[in-house]
């Protein structure tokens, strides 16, 4: 068989040009017009290059989506002050509105108590079980004539009209009262019955003064108040404390109706969040481990833990190793965050940004923008704390898409020059 190369023809205005003459005359001027054609395209088809992330153009061209509008905000120094003055929640304003409370031993229905009930001796009213009685002078006894004693009364509980039963005076109220101030008032009923009564009032049961602590702790329980008036972290420490670390765990409180919540480490670290119990509060630790997510051009995007009570934005960078070299573009490091409306507001005030009116979401979308080219960048990275659920995007640099397309182009020109050079058996 022989070998013939094969001589190819395309007409051009009714003139037939064998294909080595446009390789020669064409080809030099046919990459850049490929590339050009290939932009011309995607551009116009509205398509782009496969990529880890977005360019900082596609990015903040789609501000004005109007299926999904949010917020642009550049970081400055005053971005980072607002951010640094809010405080995402707090127990102390959550229940200031519960007015004040002082800690009491006071009554209520379903508390025990017990009756120790002295008198001076004499024609007692209530001899003590163990009691001899005094002969009298002529020989004979009388039977409550004893030395000088006590008496206890069962303990009972309180009803739930917030009485007791006293022997020789009847249904006493004593809801509301503290042990002292029912002790007095059974004294005073006894007057005339008893020889000089004493009374001291034990409470044996303080079921109605407790808070109930549950969830993530070692022992789940009521746990009883006293007069000293204890915090929120003596309560949770009588349950056992919490099982997990202080900064995975938070902490709900529910009162009259009102709750709030907070990471564990808060009320550790602040003591002005370590508030103090009320009786028939309800308590709630749990675990929720907080992540955040590193995604785009960056060395190793991934979803991290906390693993400690703050992480700072410079810290969830460099955890992920950083922007790659050849695509990650260090002018554009982006935080995806939802901000309670009153946050957003200020820092839409800030950025200039006119505030929409009419009814508002309660968290609204920001985008925060950093730029790593500039000295400052890397200290207001370091001064913005990250939050549960975080997303940092390192964007690509908008040379990458060029030199993706330019990797096309020259994919589709080798291919051209494989044809040229290709032979055919005849």
């Amino acid at each position: 068989m022989q070998l013939y190369h094969l001589v190819c023809c395309v007409r051009f205005g009714g003139l037939r040009l064998p294909f080595g003459f446009i390789k020669r005359v064409y080809f030099p001027f046919a990459a850049p017009c490929l590339v050009i054609a290939l932009g011309s395209t995607l551009a116009a088809c509205g398509l782009g290059l496969p990529g880890s992330a977005p360019t900082s153009l596609q990015l903040e061209g789609s501000v004005q989506n109007a299926d999904f509008s949010f917020q642009l905000v550049p970081v400055n120094a005053r971005v980072v002050s607002i951010l640094q003055g809010y405080r995402p929640g707090s127990l102390s304003a959550s229940f200031r509105s519960t007015g004040g409370y002082a800690a009491s031993n006071a009554l209520h229905p379903g508390d025990f108590i017990a009756l120790t009930i002295y008198e001076t001796g004499g024609s007692t009213l209530f001899p003590p079980p163990s009691a001899t009685p005094n002969f009298a002078p002529n020989g004979g006894y009388s039977p409550n004539s004893v030395p000088a004693g006590n008496s206890t009364v069962p303990a009972q509980a309180v009803e739930a009209d917030g009485t007791i039963n006293v022997p020789f005076v009847g249904r006493v109220r004593v809801a509301g009262r503290t042990p002292g101030q029912v002790a007095r008032t059974i004294e005073e009923q006894l007057k005339g019955k008893a020889v000089n009564p004493q009374v001291i009032v034990s409470l044996v049961n303080n079921a109605s003064n407790t808070a109930t602590v549950g969830g993530d702790v070692a022992q789940p329980r009521p746990v009883p108040l006293s007069l000293r008036g204890e915090r929120l972290l003596d309560v949770i420490a009588a349950a056992g404390g919490a099982k997990a670390a202080a900064y995975d765990t938070y902490v709900e409180i529910v009162r009259h109706g009102v709750s709030g919540k907070v990471l564990l480490q808060t009320v550790v670290r602040n003591p002005a969040e370590n508030i103090i119990v009320r009786p028939n509060d309800q308590i709630f630790l749990t675990r929720s481990p907080r992540s955040f997510a590193v995604l785009g051009a960056s060395q190793k995007p991934a979803l991290f833990a906390f693993e400690t009570e703050r992480v700072t934005l410079a810290e969830a960078i460099a955890r992920a190793g950083g922007p790659v070299d050849q695509v990650g573009d260090a002018s554009g490091i982006y935080l995806f965050r939802f901000e309670p409306l009153p946050l957003a507001q200020d820092l839409m005030r800030e950025a200039g940004i006119p505030i929409p009116e009419g009814p508002q979401p309660e968290f609204v979308p920001v985008l925060y923008r950093l730029s790593l080219q500039q000295a400052e960048g890397y200290f207001y990275a370091q001064s913005m704390q990250m939050r549960d659920k975080d997303v940092v995007l390192i964007s690509n640099a908008e040379a990458t898409q060029l030199l993706k397309l330019l990797a096309v182009a020259k994919g589709f020109s080798g291919i051209a020059s494989d044809i040229s050079k290709t032979t055919w058996v005849r």
